[in-house]
């Protein structure tokens, strides 16, 4: 019998844990024109959290990816934004599935690691595209930097903290429910 690498119930988690990311990143509070706190972030890392890297990672990616598509400034860069969020939950998931048992510590080094290497590859992304794609000015772009790197850290702290704590709340149900074990490949 052929083994399946991607079931059913993995595409169904992808999808409604997308569904999840993109409502939540509209629950937001916009720092100036450049930035802006949100909740999108913890859901990309409870996907991970909940269902490994390979769901984790494609929902954060996905979910993200459509918001993007909400707003014209945003859509020429959707596909970076795909690759960049879906570290969270990728790097979540992978951390925090090794091992036979899910432990505090590893959800929280999971997110803690997901959420770090995002805000470095977005800090990256936007030095890169700002300074050398659009020639903006040295000081303009350092300025920008400053305001997404603190803005991106609050949204990675609330991630960690939301998602671990999510996680906490609702693994016991879902594992009673039989829903987990999509995607706890290590």
């Amino acid at each position: 019998m052929r083994e399946e690498r991607f079931s059913v119930r993995q595409l169904a988690a992808v999808g409604l844990l997308s569904a999840l990311v993109f409502v939540f990143s509209w629950v937001q509070i916009p720092i100036g024109d450049v930035a802006r706190i949100h909740l999108g972030n913890v859901f990309c890392a409870l996907s991970g959290l909940l269902f490994g890297p390979l769901v984790g990672g494609l929902a954060s990616g996905f979910g993200s990816m459509l918001f993007d598509f909400t707003n014209p400034a945003y859509i020429a860069e959707s596909w970076i934004t795909f690759l960049t969020k879906f570290f969270i939950g990728f790097l979540a998931g992978w951390i925090a599935c090794r091992g036979p048992r899910r432990t505090l510590r590893r959800d929280a080094v999971g997110a803690a690691v997901g959420s770090a290497a995002y805000v470095v590859l977005y800090l990256l992304k936007s030095f890169i595209v700002m300074y050398l794609v659009e020639g903006q000015a040295l000081g303009a772009v350092q300025v920008q930097l400053v305001t997404k790197g603190v803005t991106s850290t609050i949204n990675g702290v609330l991630a960690v903290v939301a998602s671990v704590a999510l996680v906490r709340a609702i693994r016991p149900s879902l594992e009673r429910a039989g829903v987990l074990g999509l995607g706890h490949a290590h």
